[in-house]
C-alpha cells in the first residue's frame, strides 16, 4: 500500500480556501486529546460554517484522508490519528460483493489452458 500524503502536502496553499482548509484541520487532528471529532466541535474550534464543513469533508473523505466513525455518525478522524483504520476494508458490503464478482470474472476470463499456451508456442516456432 502507497502511503498517503498528508494534508499539509495536499491543500491549497496561499488562499482562501487553503486558509478554511488549514483551520478545519487544526481543529481535526492536531488536538493529542481527541482522535476522533464531531462536526459540532469542528465547526466551533475552526470557525467555519456547516456548510464549508461539510465541503472539506467530502472532499478529503474521497481522497483518503479523513474517516468517518463506524459507531457515530457525525465523528471524523484524521488518518494519522487513527492508523489502525488503513488496514480495514471499509468498503460498504455492495462494494465488497461487486469487487468480489468482478475479480471473479476477469480471473475467470484470464483462464487459458496451458495446452492452447504449447500450440501456440510450437506454431510460432514454425513460423521462425
Amino acid at each position: 500500500m502507497k502511503k498517503l500524503k498528508t494534508w499539509a502536502e495536499v491543500f491549497p496553499q496561499g488562499t482562501k480556501e487553503g486558509d478554511e482548509e488549514q483551520r478545519f484541520f487544526i481543529a481535526l487532528a492536531r488536538n493529542p486529546k481527541y482522535d476522533w471529532r464531531s462536526t459540532k466541535a469542528i465547526i466551533k474550534e475552526s470557525s467555519l460554517s456547516q456548510e464549508r464543513v461539510e465541503e472539506i469533508l467530502e472532499k478529503y473523505l474521497s481522497m483518503g484522508l479523513i474517516f468517518g466513525s463506524e459507531t457515530n455518525e457525525d465523528h471524523w478522524a484524521y488518518w494519522e490519528r487513527v492508523p489502525d483504520l488503513l488496514k480495514k476494508d471499509l468498503r460498504s458490503i455492495s462494494k465488497k460483493d461487486k469487487d468480489g464478482r468482478v475479480d471473479k470474472f476477469i480471473d475467470e476470463s484470464l483462464d487459458i489452458d496451458d495446452s492452447l499456451l504449447e500450440d501456440f508456442d510450437e506454431d510460432w516456432e514454425d513460423d521462425e
